[in-house]
């Protein structure tokens, strides 16, 4: 994707390297994990318009300075440092900077649902979005996140962390959370059927807007459960523009009304299985349904192998695989005669579903910037209002006697 004619520019920061070897355990360190993710990422982002760049591609030691100056220099759009956790917890984190913006916030949500949504699949607990004051984060001018992707003194994630499978799916989940937090779109590859005029490419990012799905289906269905983001994070995950895939759902279900043989309890959000008079499958979860649905669309235009360590939750995809289709759609519009009877089921999620909720306007609240912690005017708000009653710098000791007395002062005024 170009922004006004310039490439978009992602700087991949491996973390450590060379005499700093990060974290180690279970035989692993985490300088060499780090790299070996950024380089299954820097690979898989290469199939897309993009411009990336490492701030180390061998074992080498680079300084926290140097790396931040680097994406300063080149002027990124966007900054990804690449990490493994210890400290004897387990599971995945991400981190922005703690005074950073709501826009820095957003594509952290983005990416950090696509990465969370694979490694929930393989076992794994999400840990949160958090916010910290490191240097990579706070030096560099542009959009910054830092994925902590499991923990290399853990048993478990150790494990997983030396499966070159694994390292493959996770890269490509990152990949997926970038393209569609920056809205990347694949390059044309000439092996590539030609392109339909008109036609809604599947592999690509949404067009639409979370808001905007909100607003299109409570327009139909004020009561409608709200699994937006659900559709957004798996969007990611499997490469598919969520976008449609949320459309279809919307036609299958009369707008999640389920007025037809598929009930709301059985969470099929796309008819699968109810033809022929059938009910269609069950799924334990919302989520489940919404996943296998998005695996329906995934044998169809990728084929039959899924995301590494995925499970298996599509009870239609080996019909798919079967019938010769498993990965020859490009198009929306390449469903009709394929994943229903009718020739124009495609044009009909385009045209009937997908253009009218593009083309709502919504008005998106703007999020209020947190402020970065200010330890010294806190202190200096204690003795504007009478707490404390001497000057003290941030990093001094506090006595039991000292918080004694700030406690009591706050109780007599609050008294008052």
């Amino acid at each position: 994707m170009r922004l006004g004619g310039v490439v978009i520019r992602i700087v991949i920061d491996p973390g450590h390297g060379g005499k700093d070897p990060g974290a180690a355990g279970n035989g692993l360190l985490e300088k060499n994990i780090n790299l070996e993710i950024s380089r299954r990422l820097a690979k898989n982002l290469s199939d897309y318009d993009v411009e990336v760049i490492l701030t180390r591609d061998s074992d080498l030691y680079s300084d926290l300075a140097d790396r931040c100056a680097m994406a300063n220099k080149v002027k990124a759009h966007y900054f990804c440092s690449i990490h493994v956790n210890s400290g004897g917890g387990t599971g995945f984190e991400s981190y922005i900077y703690s005074g950073a913006k709501a826009d820095t916030e957003n594509l952290r949500n983005t990416v950090h649902g696509a990465v969370a949504a694979y490694l929930r699949d393989a076992g794994f607990v999400d840990r949160g979005k958090k916010k910290a004051d490191f240097y990579v984060l706070r030096e560099t001018i542009m959009p910054a996140v830092l994925l902590e992707n499991l923990f290399i003194d853990h048993k478990i994630d150790a494990a997983s962390l030396k499966n070159p499978a694994f390292l493959d799916g996770l890269a490509r989940a990152i990949t997926g959370g970038l393209a569609t937090a920056l809205g990347l779109q694949p390059k044309i590859s000439p092996a590539s059927p030609p392109e339909k005029t008109g036609a809604t490419p599947v592999k690509t990012a949404a067009t639409a807007g979370t808001s905007q799905a909100r607003a299109f289906l409570a327009a139909k269905n004020p009561k409608a459960p709200d699994y937006v983001q659900i559709y957004a994070d798996l969007g990611a995950k499997y490469g598919i523009r969520w976008d449609a895939v949320f459309a279809q759902s919307c036609k299958e279900t009369g707008f999640w009304k389920f007025g037809g043989l598929v009930k709301p309890e059985q969470n099929n959000f796309a008819g699968l299985g109810s033809f022929g008079g059938q009910k269609g499958a069950s799924f334990a979860t919302p989520s489940d349904g919404i996943e296998a649905q998005f695996q329906h669309w995934h044998v169809y235009y990728y084929g039959g192998n899924l995301p590494a360590g995925t499970k298996v939750l599509d009870p239609r995809r080996d019909a798919v695989i079967k019938s010769g289709w498993a990965g020859k759609l490009q198009y929306v519009e390449d469903l009709g005669g394929r994943w229903a009877p009718s020739a124009d089921y495609g044009s009909s999620i385009v045209n009937d579903y997908m253009k009218v909720m593009q083309s709502l306007e919504v008005q998106t609240p703007a999020q209020p910037t947190s402020k970065p912690w200010d330890p010294a005017a806190e202190i200096a708000q204690l003795k504007a209002e009478g707490l404390i009653d001497s000057d003290h710098k941030p990093q001094d000791l506090v006595t039991w006697g000292e918080m004694a007395t700030v406690l009591n002062r706050l109780r007599r005024q609050i008294k008052k």
